[in-house]
């Protein structure tokens, strides 16, 4: 699954597994529901600088990302990205529709006045003196949002003015696979394996969940509710995480169970918690890509556990499955051959009518800074950092990540789904857990 070259300035390669589950997911979504399309990616940065025209350097810095991180400009057909080498007429008119200035009074605002997107966009919203970046699933996930950010902003506080474009399709992210060197056929034992990973996931689902309507009502308007703890509490709380020997992912998704069992919808499968936990497998990976490659290069893989069950036995068994998933080099291989299963799956009747799941998808980014920069010089200072995504015709999204020492947790949901004070219902369970059970 490496970019071929089909012309002097077209390149293409066929989706992967994972790459191919987001863009059927993609479609379901946007014939349904007006081109709207499940698990866009919406990230916001705010900024401080002492540019005079901030604008033109905003611009300058997206042309100059697409040339070091060209997978940005890709478009897709079918079950394929497709990659042009723009002459200087068709980077203006790629300049023209992905870098957006807004009216909007903030990043909130624009929120509720997005359009569907057919490729990366750029939003800069002076009002605010906020950057929003909007992406497809299939073409980045929330390691690659972060890695875009930096990218990004380096290239603000230091231009290259010498950007000529032809050379930067050597520079185009393969799928995973192709970068482990793993043959696309895999042998029979792995394929076993796989299908019967994804068997044992599918048959359990849906597990435990929050009363929604989702299935049920027709798709509402993309929401995002959060809760940042002070940098005093986010401080105790990651203390008492390693004294305990849990990650804080592990810690905060054991009370995000502990809030849906507490208000759980009693038709759902209440001795059953069943979910994809999230894996960035960057680390696994050669140069460049397990730093700077701005692509989608991570996981999911099945998680269950019985209930109910205390905080404490559930945080272990989750930090455990974090850790020890990819112990044994085989299951990156097995993981490739999962997807494409999954991929399979998904355009089946009989997975389209399944039940579905009502809880959220975990999602956890870590420390932002570890890979964005508070202070990029020339001026240039991150004031804030927000991730979430679209939700239109699936499951919701819970973010867990830090910025600035605090602890953030952002729940991207749907209205037509889910009751605003509903979300906050489990957000304010959420914190009172972890006091409880880790600062109490």
């Amino acid at each position: 699954m490496k970019w071929q070259k089909v012309s002097d300035t077209r390149w293409e390669r066929p989706v992967d597994g994972l790459e191919g589950y987001f863009v059927v997911s993609e479609g379901i979504s946007a014939s349904l529901s007006g081109g709207r399309e499940h698990y866009t990616i919406y990230s916001t940065i705010k900024l401080e600088t002492g540019y005079s025209d901030l604008e033109t350097g905003l611009r300058n810095a997206w042309k100059q990302v697409r040339y070091e991180q060209p997978q940005l400009a890709t478009t897709r057909e079918g079950m394929k990205l497709v990659y042009e080498v723009p002459d200087a007429k068709a980077l203006e008119a790629w300049l023209e529709s992905t870098f957006v200035v807004s009216s909007a009074s903030d990043a909130k605002e624009l929120y509720t006045q997005v359009q569907p997107i057919k490729q990366a966009t750029l939003y800069y919203v002076p009002n605010s003196s906020e950057v929003v970046f909007r992406n497809h699933h299939h073409s980045i996930d929330g390691m690659g949002t972060l890695l875009f950010w930096n990218v990004f902003l380096e290239a603000l506080s230091s231009p290259n003015s010498d950007v000529t474009f032809g050379d930067e399709t050597e520079r185009l992210a393969p799928a995973m696979e192709a970068v482990l060197g793993y043959p696309e056929q895999p042998t029979q034992e792995l394929q076993e394996k796989a299908t019967a990973l994804f068997m044992s996931w599918a048959g359990s689902m849906p597990g435990i969940g929050p009363v929604s309507q989702l299935g049920a009502a027709p798709s509402g308007i993309c929401r995002q509710s959060d809760l940042v703890f002070s940098e005093e509490t986010s401080k105790a709380l990651f203390t008492a995480c390693k004294n305990k020997g849990i990650s804080v992912t592990a810690a905060v998704q054991a009370a995000y169970i502990g809030a849906i069992s507490k208000y759980a919808d009693p038709n759902s499968k209440l001795a059953e918690y069943v979910t994809a936990n999230q894996f960035n497998l960057r680390k696994y990976l050669p140069e460049p890509y397990n730093k700077t490659a701005v692509s989608i290069y991570y996981t999911p893989l099945p998680f269950k556990t019985n209930l109910p069950a205390s905080f404490s036995d559930v945080a272990k068994s989750l930090h455990t499955f974090y850790q020890g998933s990819f112990n044994d080099p085989e299951m990156l291989e097995v993981k490739g051959h999962f997807t494409k299963v999954l991929c399979g799956a998904v355009q089946t009747p009989e997975f389209l009518a399944s039940p579905i799941s009502k809880d959220a998808l975990i999602s956890s980014l870590g420390v932002a800074e570890e890979y964005i920069r508070r202070d990029y010089g020339d001026g240039i200072k991150v004031k804030d950092f927000s991730f979430g995504v679209d939700v239109v015709m699936g499951m919701s999204m819970f973010m867990i990540y830090t910025f600035q020492d605090r602890l953030r947790l952002l729940y991207s949901f749907n209205d037509g789904f889910e009751k605003a004070e509903d979300i906050q219902k489990y957000l304010d369970e959420i914190r009172d857990i972890l006091h409880r059970e880790l600062l109490g």
